[in-house]
């Protein structure tokens, strides 16, 4: 059966295991890529690492998408509704980080003795902005519901 890319890129990273591991020094290490780039079936990527622990890469079906992160998840995580206990963490986080925002501009304009541009506003405004949009869709939540 012949292999595609996806395999070829299996086997290089294999081999670079491999390489890292000690289990292959730099000649044979290179030897082993160049064939890997040049296989055009399973059975010469699979004697690239008959004597790698591991066993050689398992053929996939034919049609069957290759592996890797480009899948998505069969079943995706249900989305999950804030709480008032995640709003009320999410406001305290907001307040600490306003705090030291306005503290660091302050402390700035003290030093320069002049007052500054309220850069502040940038990191405290749309956060706050969305916390806001956040209560309020808790609150007709919580009205609907009722």
């Amino acid at each position: 059966m012949r292999a595609g890319d996806a395999d070829r890129e299996a086997m290089l990273e294999r081999l670079r295991t491999a390489h890292a591991e000690g289990r292959l020094d730099a000649v044979e290490f290179e030897e082993r890529v160049t064939a890997a780039l040049a296989a055009r079936t399973y059975g010469e990527l699979a004697e690239l690492s008959a004597d790698l622990p591991g066993g050689p890469p398992a053929a996939r079906p034919l049609g069957a998408p290759p592996p890797g992160p480009a899948q998505e998840p069969a079943n995706p995580p249900a989305r999950r509704e804030l709480s008032a206990a995640d709003l009320r963490r999410g406001t305290v986080a907001w307040g600490w980080v306003s705090l030291i925002a306005v503290t660091l501009w302050a402390v700035g304009s003290i030093a320069s003795g002049s007052l500054i541009v309220p850069w502040w506003i940038w990191v405290v405004g749309p956060w706050g902005l969305g916390m806001l949009w956040s209560w309020q869709q808790l609150r007709r939540q919580r009205g609907q519901d009722d």
